[in-house]
């Protein structure tokens, strides 16, 4: 049963007004209501004039005998003498409680219209149901439309994020002569490329550089544990996270610990323990909205999905969410045996800029002589294969492994016609 409704100040309930004591004015017979009775009062004699006969009321209460009507010529006291209605009559108390009752059943259909709701409507629907258009509109229809020309500027200039040594020279300036000096900053750079290449050590450089500086970082794991919590030897990810920044930054433990790990956090992905793309968002927003994450490492982004069907539309989810919250963004990405990355041409269509990491075969003297390699041998190459904010490298890069920390590196034989572009001088960033 719905609640009751509260009756205005100054009204009675339908539960008061039958609950109440009986006052002396409602003693009597519980039969028959106490009627008020008229006072006769006298009368001027007016003179002469003809007397209406007084006909009883139709009422079905018992009413005395009337007397006889007036004869002319009887004397005036006598008219005098004549109530102004029969003692009597029901009339006067049907006025009395007619405005009453009405004015009751008026509040109890009011409250049964405020529980019931409009007949023939389901409730889901009442709110969207308006006779009249409201006051406020909802600006839901507004909101989401952009009218370039009410803004004064709108005009920017890529800023870059430097996050690693090669990796900041894969983009470049927007007159396309000077290296960009950082990844496209707000944006979501897929990184790709075959397995024990030096892709996770080198998102694992670029995130403690980062954190190094101040900005707060995520680390999403997925393919493996973050902890050996068994303390079964295994020297897990936790452990070369430490070592990696320690030795890219020469820190101590205590330094890494107090300059960078207190700037990172780690969202731990692995669908093993049940976490699914619902919960690594729900998760990945509270991180970013409630801590002001900046910057995020994703490792990897295939493995938040099993199936690896909505590698692409995960990724278009996760970077208009970035681009909305000024995130910048790098998942490393696996590939298949055809050498694309997994999610395909979708995945290179959806992300912001994409590095590959590819190897490519000399299978030519000449070609074996310019890259500095053996015929018929094959060496690793990073390229930057789109961009959408900036222009881009426009060469392959051999790349090596880093002795110290495993991560990525020009290579020596590198050729000298394909030398990264020099950084924009100061003297022209002051300009700007």
């Amino acid at each position: 049963m719905p609640k009751k409704a509260q009756t205005k100040s100054g009204e009675k309930s339908q539960e008061a007004l039958f609950s109440e004591p009986l006052s002396h004015t409602q003693a009597g017979s519980s039969m028959q209501p106490q009627v008020p009775v008229a006072t006769p009062q006298p009368m001027p004699y007016l003179g002469s004039q003809p007397q209406m006969p007084v006909h009883p009321p139709s009422s079905h209460y018992a009413q005395p005998p009337i007397p006889n009507p007036v004869t002319p010529g009887a004397p005036a006291s006598h008219i005098s003498q004549q109530p102004l209605f029969p003692p009597y009559t029901a009339v006067p108390y049907q006025q009395m409680m007619a405005a009453q009752w009405q004015s009751q059943m008026m509040q109890m259909m009011q409250i049964m219209g405020s529980q019931i709701g409009i007949p023939g409507m389901d409730p889901v629907a009442q709110p969207f149901h308006h006779t009249e258009a409201p006051e406020e509109k909802d600006p839901g229809l507004d909101a989401d439309i952009i009218r370039p020309h009410q803004m004064r500027s709108v005009v920017k200039t890529q800023q870059p994020l430097p996050v690693h040594d090669i990796l900041d020279c894969l983009c470049l300036t927007e007159d396309g002569k000077y290296s960009l000096g950082g990844i496209p900053k707000g944006c979501t750079i897929a990184f790709a490329g075959p397995p024990g290449k030096g892709k996770t050590r080198t998102a694992i450089s670029a995130l403690c550089k980062v954190a190094y500086s101040g900005m707060r970082c995520a680390f999403v794991v997925a393919e493996e544990g973050f902890l050996d919590e068994k303390e079964s030897g295994r020297d897990d990810l936790c452990s070369r996270l430490t070592k990696i920044g320690m030795k890219a930054l020469s820190l101590s433990e205590a330094q890494f610990q107090k300059k960078i790990a207190r700037n990172i956090a780690v969202i731990q992905s692995q669908y093993h323990k049940g976490h699914t793309w619902d919960s690594f968002v729900s998760r990945y927003r509270f991180l970013v909205e409630k801590e002001g994450i900046q910057f995020v490492i994703i490792d990897s982004l295939n493995t938040l999905d099993p199936t690896k069907t909505k590698t692409a539309d995960n990724l278009s989810a996760l970077k208009t969410y970035n681009h909305e919250k000024g995130v910048t963004c790098l998942t490393i990405g696996q590939i298949k045996d055809t050498g694309g990355p997994v999610g395909g041409e979708a995945l290179i269509h959806t992300a912001d800029a994409v590095f590959m990491l590819e190897q490519m075969s000399l299978g030519s003297k000449e070609i074996a002589e310019f890259w500095g390699g053996q015929y018929r041998d094959s060496i690793t190459v990073l390229k930057a294969i789109k961009s959408v904010t900036t222009p881009i490298f426009p060469y392959p890069i051999r790349v090596t492994n880093d002795e110290t920390v495993g991560s990525l590196k020009v290579h020596p034989l590198q050729p000298k016609e394909y030398q990264f572009f020099p950084a924009k001088p100061q003297e022209e960033k002051t300009a700007e």
